[in-house]
């Protein structure tokens, strides 16, 4: 079989055409009006030719008062359709097919299909001179090969407004080849030849049979001159290739009077009559040439709305990448004051409960305890009368004001980003997430609006549109009463400070983990010197994120690197090195707490990150990761059929 024909290739070209509708609604592209216009082309005049039995299909047009009518009677072998001297009598489109056809109504329902209705047969010829949808015709009089269309006027009307072009579009549209006629009075008429012309090189360039209805006394070569300029203002240099023959019917009153056919003339040596033109075309072949055209066509513009849908997606996975971006760091800033000291006590207990006996004996007896409670006091001691600042750890309310402060500030800013217009981030040239940011900008290539820029050394700027495909979402959430989302989010700030059951086995682990690697030295240390001992239950811990180390030489500083891709993350430990440590206990300490400080804050990185999502960025990340993944699907099978009809093309004779 001819693969042109066979079911893969119609499978192929249903399923392209829904991806790309799928995706232009999907993605809110800004061509959706031309994918649908190449939708409906697709529709009308690829799929229904692909029935190797559907027939030549010849659609007769003309201007107002031009002969169609009577053309159409003419080469049907009958009187089917109302003919007179008044422009725009008939107001359908009627389809004229061999009766043999009766027997295959897939035929007649293929035909009509382009118009969005079943087949209607016309039982009396007034019928067409009311507004409504195209009749059909059965007569002997056509080849079983033909299908003949009689349009109306397409040029009925005044100052722009013509009532039936909208239905004379869509027959032309539907048509293999067209037959133009024109008179002496509209064969230079730009306005009529722009319309065809669309119609014959819209998707798809078609060819036409030329019919000029002129004075009996105008010669052989001023019809060709007169058909010449029809014929240039239809295809410009291409017309000798797709001007199938010229065609006179000489004026005559009893024509004009519907009282005989008329009669048809072919201009032009050894040129066979317009009947026998079309009757002698094989539809196959005219599909074959027209179906190498119009799937050239519909490729490429399939190939320009796949890159347009590539290009979105990319849009979309840089939003979204830029919406987490801001996240990480307002879920960061939100951590500004986070007390420790519950976690290091709750850690000292789960230490010395799984102490060896002969240890916890030790404890009992007060024998090791002693310089570690000296060491306390001594640091209290330091931290009440020591350097204030930024080492200085608010207690009580204050601690809660500061949290909440830090909190709603990282909420105000994490909201105010998804509900603008544009993501705008300001980030270092060394921040790890400015290198894919800057790739996935310098993709698009300005296409969308996504611009970075320089703003000063070793800093730049990125600006990221809203995708349109969240247009919808952000509304919603602009919509929210921020203030109660607020309040809501403070209610739960309680739940920030706790030990939660996963932390607690986080806890449990780190001290099992702590003890697998201990040494000989190290569990020597311990028995004569009690090191872990040295964690103070009531210790001055907190938070500082940045880069920067305010405590100096007198804080322990243990960097939290990789944590959610925020490498600039530090723990800083308010325990003074000038309180009697030795420099290997200070490492040793430092060792222990990194390893819980860790796990400390990646448990209040992924509560608040949970609580921002639930309450600002959620709606958004779900929709776009739905938006994409939906996306991706239709793109690759867009891609895939695309191919298949590119080798299709390439079959084509």
């Amino acid at each position: 079989m001819d693969p042109l024909y066979d079911d893969g290739t119609i499978d192929a070209v249903h399923t392209l055409k829904g991806d790309a509708a799928a995706l232009a609604d999907l993605m809110a592209l800004d061509s959706r009006p031309a994918i649908d216009a190449w939708k409906q082309a697709v529709d009308n005049r690829l799929l229904p030719r692909l029935m190797p039995e559907f027939p030549l299909v010849a659609a007769i047009c003309g201007g107002g008062s031009s002969g169609k009518s009577t053309l159409f009677n003419t080469l049907a072998g009958a009187t089917v359709s109302p003919t007179g001297g008044r422009a725009g009598i008939n107001r359908r489109i009627l389809i004229s097919l061999n009766s043999s056809h009766r027997s295959t109504p897939g035929i007649a329902k293929a035909l009509f299909e382009p118009f969005g209705c079943p087949p209607q047969e016309m039982t009396d010829m007034e019928e067409l001179t009311t507004p409504g949808d195209p009749l059909l015709n059965y007569g002997p009089g056509l080849p079983a090969g033909l299908a003949l269309l009689d349009t109306p006027d397409f040029d009925t009307g005044a100052g722009g407004s013509y009532r039936n072009r909208e239905m004379a579009e869509r027959s032309l549209q539907a048509a293999d080849v067209i037959i133009y006629i024109f008179t002496n009075a509209n064969y230079n008429n730009r306005d009529n030849t722009d319309f065809v012309a669309r119609m014959l090189t819209a998707v798809g360039t078609r060819n036409c049979f030329l019919v000029y209805r002129a004075y009996p006394g105008f010669t052989d070569g001023e019809i060709l001159e007169h058909a010449g300029t029809v014929a240039d203002n239809l295809y410009g240099d291409r017309a000798p290739q797709h001007v199938l023959g010229v065609y006179r019917a000489d004026e005559d009153n009893q024509v004009a009077a519907g009282q005989r056919p008329m009669t048809l003339t072919a201009v032009g040596d050894g040129r066979p009559g317009l009947m026998a033109a079309l009757a002698r075309m094989d539809p196959r072949q005219v599909r074959g040439e027209l179906h190498r055209s119009i799937f050239s066509d519909v490729i490429l513009q399939g190939q320009r709305f796949l890159e347009e849908a590539r290009e979105s997606r990319w849009h979309l996975a840089l939003y979204l990448d830029s919406m987490r971006t801001v996240q990480q760091r307002c879920v960061q800033d939100a951590l500004g004051h986070l007390p420790m000291d519950a976690v290091v006590r709750r850690f000292s207990e789960i230490w010395q409960d799984t102490d060896p006996p002969h240890i916890k004996i030790m404890r009992k007896t007060g024998q090791v305890v002693e310089t570690p409670v000296r060491l306390l006091m001594r640091a209290a001691k330091w931290i009440a009368g020591g350097k204030a600042g930024k080492t200085e750890l608010p207690a009580g309310g204050d601690m809660a004001a500061a949290l909440e402060a830090d909190l709603v500030r990282a909420a105000n800013r994490l909201r105010q980003a998804a509900a603008d217009p544009a993501i705008v981030l300001h980030l270092s040239e060394t921040d790890p997430a400015a290198g894919p940011l800057r790739e996935a900008i310098h993709r698009l290539a300005g296409k969308t609006g996504a611009t970075c820029q320089g703003i000063d050394a070793g800093k730049v700027t990125f600006h990221v549109p809203l995708h349109p495909a969240l247009a919808a979402t952000q509304a919603d959430l602009r919509s929210r009463n921020w203030s109660a989302v607020v309040d809501d989010m403070l209610a739960r700030k309680e739940t920030l400070l706790g030990l939660t059951s996963q932390l607690e086995a986080d806890l449990q682990r780190l001290a099992r983990d702590q003890r697998s690697r201990m040494t000989t030295v190290d569990q020597l240390r311990q028995t004569f010197s009690a090191m872990l001992n040295i964690i103070p239950a009531t210790a001055a811990v907190t938070y500082i994120l940045h880069t920067g180390d305010p405590v100096g030489a007198v804080g322990i500083k243990v960097k939290l690197a990789g944590l959610f891709g925020l490498n600039d993350l530090y723990a800083l430990v308010a325990i003074p090195a000038t309180a009697g440590m030795k420099k290997a206990d200070l490492k040793q300490l430092e060792a222990l707490l990194g390893p819980v400080a860790r796990a400390w804050l990646t448990h209040k990185l992924r509560a608040i990150e949970a609580l921002f999502e639930e309450k600002i960025t959620g709606s958004l990340m779900q929709r776009g990761q739905e938006v994409a993944e939906t996306s991706a699907d239709r793109i690759a099978s867009m891609a895939e059929n695309l191919a298949r009809c590119g080798r299709v093309l390439e079959k084509i004779p």
